[in-house]
């Protein structure tokens, strides 16, 4: 990310007090300032222009460093948007989202989430307005690109899961970002052992639960020909909605809960969801 200099005017005056259209600037800003970076890739129809505008997305935004920046912008004789860093925009316009705030993090200076405006195949999945946007900028800071997005996925379904309303625990999260991996470099979708993963938890982390649950899924990619992290993340929200005991789980209010998803070689996601009551 560092390595990318952009310099360029951005035919949006109103934009002009939000934030800056000076990649260069904004990046260093952000460091600077130990803020995240929020890039609007705008498209020629300024799809979310007014969503970006509207007074509490203002007020989000202004917790951010803002940048705004064509979607057709070329580097180095290519778009910016086909660099490697944004390949889960799928080279359209959106939103992204830069971790910038934290040196020692691990995800430091990289896309933490990716938001492309496209049209979901599952209906259940809403357009951005600022309701959507602001679940965006409010979801934790310190989370990698894949469990934003499935902590996105979650929350904007219309049954309003209440997992997703107990704490996010770095012990928790950490559980589901290995069995993901696991399962997908198995390529095998299954449950962990339970016990011993609760037990190991509180452990580690000090915190205590009474009881656990965990649900697991594997996107439909490999039917549908490949999926970026944001829409594999609604499959498999897709997927614990047709299970009864894997929706009640993620239904349940929870104390503590994590999610991850990981991709396998074979092109499918593979997610796990763990909530301690």
């Amino acid at each position: 990310m560092s390595g990318i200099a952009v310099s360029l005017l951005v035919a949006l005056p109103s934009f002009v007090p939000l934030g800056f259209s000076d990649y260069d600037t904004a990046v260093h800003l952000a460091m600077e300032t130990r803020r995240d970076l929020v890039i609007y890739f705008r498209g020629n129809g300024g799809e979310l222009d007014g969503v970006l505008l509207h007074p509490e997305i203002r007020w989000y935004l202004h917790q951010y460093v803002f940048l705004c920046v064509p979607a057709d912008f070329e580097y180095e004789g290519r778009r910016l948007l086909d660099h490697e860093a944004f390949r889960e925009m799928q080279g359209r316009p959106g939103l992204v989202v830069v971790n910038l705030h934290d040196p020692n993090s691990p995800h430091y200076q990289t896309v933490i989430s990716a938001h492309p405006l496209v049209k979901s195949r599952y209906a259940w999945v809403p357009d951005y307005g600022p309701e959507q946007v602001r679940i965006i900028l409010n979801l934790p800071n310190w989370l990698s690109l894949t469990q934003r997005s499935m902590l996105y996925a979650v929350s904007v379904h219309p049954e309003k899961p209440q997992s997703i309303m107990g704490t996010p625990h770095p012990a928790m999260m950490a559980h589901c970002a290995r069995h993901s991996a696991r399962q997908a470099q198995m390529q095998w979708q299954h449950h962990a052992d339970l016990i011993a993963a609760s037990s190991n938890i509180q452990q580690e982390s000090g915190i205590s639960f009474a009881s656990a649950s965990e649900v697991v899924a594997e996107s439909w990619g490999m039917i549908f020909g490949g999926e970026n992290v944001l829409e594999a993340a609604f499959s498999c929200v897709e997927a614990w909605r047709q299970s009864p005991g894997h929706w009640g789980a993620v239904s349940r209010p929870s104390r503590y809960y994590g999610y991850d998803i990981a991709r396998g070689a074979n092109g499918t996601w593979y997610a796990t969801g763990i909530f301690g009551y």
